[in-house]
C-alpha cells in the first residue's frame, strides 16, 4: 500500500485542536483576570474598570502542535494551510480537511507449485483448497492457516497403492503370495563353488551351481522348509549320492559333463531328478 508523509496540519474547534488526523485538547487562552463588584463588596474604581478591559483586551489563544505554541490575538485570524496530499475546504463554519493521496499500489506476486503459477493482485484473496487427505483450518482470532496431512501412518494395504515400485528387497515373511501372475523376473544363482559335498541352504537362492572333482553327495537342505525346491547346475562328472530321504527318478544317479539335479522337498522325501547330456 502508498503511504505518504503528511505535512502537520492544526485545525481548532473550541478547545480542542486537530493535528495529523488526532484530536487532542487545546491548551486555550488564559482567563484574564476580571475583578467584578460582587467579588469585591464595593463599587469598583476607574482603575479596576479600565484594568478589566485591559486584560480582556490582552487575551490570546494559545496554539500549539504538540510541540510548539504561538499565541493569537481575539480579532486574530487562524489559518489553515494543506500540506502534500491534504486538503482543506471551509464550509458554514466547518472545516474539513481530508487525503488526497489515492492508492495506486499495483503490487502483484505469484503463486505457484514450482511447475506452474498464477498472478494474485494485492486486493485479491487467495483460496487455498483441501485435497485427499489434506485439511485447511483458518483461525480468524490467530490469523493461521493450518494445512494438515489427514491420512493414517503408511498404507494399511497394498490395494491403497495403485502403482507399487519397490525400493529395497521385498520379504513376505513366512505370508504366502496368491494368485499372482509372475512376468519379467529372474532368479539369483549362488555359487557354491568346488567341492564334492556341497552345503545346501535354500535361502542363498532357489539356483545354485558347484563344480565337482568326482561324484556329488547331495545332503539335505540346511534350512530345510517343506515345500522347498532347488536347481543345481553341476559342472563335472562322477556319481550322486544321497541321504536315506532322497529318492532318485529312475534311481539314475549318473552325473556327466555338465548336469542339472532338481530337488524337491514335501516335508519328508527330497525328490531328486537328474537330467544330463546336454549339447549344444
Amino acid at each position: 500500500m502508498n503511504t505518504a508523509s503528511l505535512t502537520p496540519n492544526i485545525q481548532i474547534f473550541g478547545k480542542y485542536v486537530y493535528r495529523d488526523n488526532i484530536i487532542k485538547e487545546n491548551s486555550t487562552m488564559a482567563l484574564p483576570t476580571i475583578v467584578t463588584r460582587t467579588s469585591k463588596g464595593s463599587a469598583l474604581t476607574f482603575g479596576e474598570a479600565d484594568a478589566n478591559f485591559t486584560n480582556l483586551q490582552s487575551a490570546v489563544i494559545t496554539v500549539g502542535d504538540g510541540s510548539s505554541t504561538t499565541g493569537i490575538a481575539l480579532n486574530g485570524q487562524l489559518t489553515f494551510s494543506a500540506g502534500t496530499g491534504i486538503s482543506v475546504a471551509e464550509s458554514g463554519g466547518t472545516i474539513t480537511i481530508a487525503n488526497t493521496i489515492a492508492d495506486t499500489d499495483t503490487t502483484n506476486f505469484d503463486i505457484g507449485n514450482g511447475t506452474t503459477s498464477f498472478n494474485v493482485s494485492d486486493s485479491e484473496t487467495v483460496n487455498i483448497a483441501a485435497g485427499t487427505n489434506i485439511s485447511v483450518a483458518v483461525n480468524t482470532g490467530t490469523n493461521t492457516l493450518t494445512i494438515a496431512n489427514t491420512q493414517a501412518a503408511g498404507i494399511t494395504q497394498l490395494a491403497d497403492d495403485t502403482s507399487p515400485d519397490l525400493a529395497a528387497d521385498l520379504t513376505a515373511g513366512g505370508f504366502k503370495i496368491t494368485n499372482a501372475e509372475l512376468k519379467d523376473y529372474k532368479e539369483s544363482v549362488h555359487d557354491l563353488g568346488t567341492t564334492d559335498s556341497p552345503t545346501i541352504t535354500v535361502s542363498n537362492g532357489n539356483v545354485q551351481k558347484v563344480t565337482i572333482s568326482s561324484g556329488l553327495a547331495i545332503p539335505a537342505f540346511s534350512d530345510y522348509a517343506t515345500g522347498q525346491s532347488v536347481t543345481l547346475i553341476v559342472s563335472g562328472s562322477g556319481a550322486a549320492t544321497g541321504t536315506g530321504s532322497h529318492k532318485f527318478a529312475g534311481g539314475a544317479k549318473t552325473l556327466t559333463t555338465d548336469s542339472v539335479v532338481s530337488i524337491f522337498y514335501d516335508g519328508t522325501t527330497y525328490w531328486t531328478s537328474i537330467a544330463t547330456d546336454f549339447q549344444a
